[in-house]
């Protein structure tokens, strides 16, 4: 298993927008953190923990050009509002569509459906992120891509 972390700042990011305090004004490029987001690569397998409004962004920086799932903790956004984004893993090797797997307690499910309301319309337009939702329970294993999850 490989473990890339992808974002380790807080819900704003550093810096924080408007903050004046010592690491938000460091030019050191340890204090210049994206929301919290990780990258797993397990049998085979790739896998995103959180999406923020980051995601674009950590996708693009660490070079991932495929996604088998991700897992989101919570509903929050700076942990779902990137989920947008997704398409252009749906749509990579066009013609063929890829949906993107995306597991997440019944709260964060509902959260995402309720977001991204056009993502599960009926009358879906052309280039819509194409998304398939699990609902799971953070207290029982479950299975993403072949991979157990605890």
């Amino acid at each position: 298993m490989k473990l890339t972390f992808l974002g380790t700042g807080t819900s704003q990011g550093v810096p924080v927008i408007g903050c004046r305090c010592e690491v938000c004004r460091s030019r050191d490029a340890r204090d210049m953190r994206l929301r919290t987001s990780a990258f797993v690569e397990v049998e085979g397998r790739a896998i995103v923990i959180d999406a923020g409004p980051d995601f674009r962004q950590q996708m693009l920086r660490a070079d991932i050009r495929h996604l088998d799932a991700i897992l989101l903790t919570h509903q929050h956004k700076d942990h779902t509002a990137g989920i947008d984004d997704v398409r252009a893993f749906n749509f990579v090797d066009f013609p063929t569509i890829h949906p993107m797997h995306i597991f997440g307690n019944e709260a964060t499910i509902e959260t995402i459906t309720k977001d991204f309301d056009y993502a599960f319309a009926r009358d879906k337009y052309r280039g819509v992120p194409v998304i398939e939702l699990h609902t799971v329970s953070h207290e029982e294993p479950f299975e993403v891509a072949g991979v157990e999850v605890v």
